[in-house]
């Protein structure tokens, strides 16, 4: 009687660290997943941007290696207006 105890109390131990682990790999997924698509938005605003000035610079005839400049000022007023809580 005793051995069905301890087998039983032995395999809810472990149904419980398998939720437990589960629910932590749950947990970082959902963090990985958040952070990988605001950095995708992140980076394409980037990219966007610094084609857009790079474009009005060439037209203008003004050193191209100024267009990141753009690409930056953008990426900083978006993310500005994205935490502003």
């Amino acid at each position: 009687m005793r051995g069905d105890q301890k087998s039983s109390r032995g395999e809810r131990g472990r149904e419980d660290v398998s939720s437990v682990l589960s629910g932590i790999t749950r947990f970082l997924g959902d963090i990985v997943s958040e952070v990988a698509s605001s950095l995708v938005v992140v980076v394409l605003t980037f990219l966007f941007a610094t084609a857009v000035s790079a474009g009005m610079l060439w037209m203008y005839e003004w050193p191209l290696f100024l267009s990141p400049v753009g690409g930056f000022i953008v990426l900083g007023v978006m993310l500005l207006f994205w935490y502003d809580s």
